[in-house]
């Protein structure tokens, strides 16, 4: 019975990616799970293992989590997300999720209440509804590329982040983050469970992140405050990361303690004081040589 209805699952996601459609699998549910709202205030619990409704709003709990699974696709949405499946798009009104995608020929539509992004390409993402009703996009893994007109699209590597800017329709300039700390506190990464493969590849992008920059991170993002701002909060730098202003004076300068010597430079350098010659060039009391001594007088 278990292998028949693995076989069904198969052929019902390949026949949907045959067709261009998007089918959520339901694979994990972490807390209260998910819910359909039907008529204002009644809802339904969504089971494990089963498709999402297509074209209905659906529900996740305060602090609970859901996986799905699709063609090519695996997608977490976090803590009272509230979201909609369409065909080949996803409808997402507030809350955040996880896109991971295992195919280069992937496409997928984000539509949030302001404005729509384009995801295709292989990679891993965080999406973000912000409170001006425009996106925040991080990237996690792979090289995917965003956008929010078709033939307009930007590479977001991992540890990029971008904002949607509404007035001009257009993506902000990409803002490095912490990867490390990302994947340490989010939610949709550390609070669901995760293959080692991908918490390999988790620890060593973020390692690299590191290498590359070569120093600690002293600002965080905060969220879009306008149509097209957002936050950028500074954090105190810690002492042990300070460092010293270089010595730029030239190195021929004089030190103030230094006095001269009241005796003479000569003395000072023989070690003893200087006898002068006279004008034949021979001291007063001159030796007479060794070949003087042999000849006698």
């Amino acid at each position: 019975m278990k292998f028949c209805l693995i076989t069904l699952l198969v052929v019902s996601l390949g026949f949907n990616y045959a067709i261009a459609k998007i089918s959520h699998l339901l694979v994990t549910t972490i807390g209260d799970g998910v819910v359909q709202v039907v008529d204002g205030d009644t809802s339904e619990v969504v089971s494990s293992s089963s498709f999402l409704p297509v074209n209905r709003k659906l529900s996740v709990r305060p602090k609970s989590g859901i996986e799905t699974l699709a063609s090519g696709y695996l997608f977490r949405f976090g803590s009272s997300t509230i979201f909609q499946c369409e065909k080949d798009s996803i409808r997402i009104f507030s809350g955040s999720l996880f896109v991971r995608s295992r195919n280069f020929n992937n496409t997928v539509s984000i539509i949030g209440p302001e404005t729509t992004v384009r995801l295709s390409g292989a990679g891993s993402c965080l999406i973000e509804v912000e409170k001006n009703g425009g996106f925040k996009c991080v990237g996690l893994l792979g090289n995917l590329r965003l956008g929010l007109h078709k033939d307009d699209a930007i590479a977001l590597l991992p540890g990029e982040l971008v904002f949607t800017e509404l007035k001009s329709q257009t993506l902000s300039d990409k803002v490095t983050v912490d990867l490390k700390n990302l994947f340490e506190t989010s939610f949709l990464i550390s609070g669901f469970s995760n293959s080692n493969s991908f918490e390999n590849a988790l620890r060593s992008v973020a390692e690299s992140q590191k290498l590359v920059i070569g120093k600690s991170f002293n600002a965080s993002v905060g969220e879009a405050t306008g149509s097209d701002s957002f936050e950028i909060v500074t954090q105190a730098v810690s002492e042990k990361h300070s460092t010293q202003p270089l010595n730029t004076s030239p190195s021929n300068a004089f030190h103030s303690h230094y006095t001269l010597p009241s005796e003479s430079p000569l003395t000072e350098l023989l070690g003893r004081s200087p006898k002068r010659l006279d004008a034949e060039g021979t001291s007063p009391a001159q030796r007479p040589f060794p070949s003087r001594l042999l000849r006698g007088n």
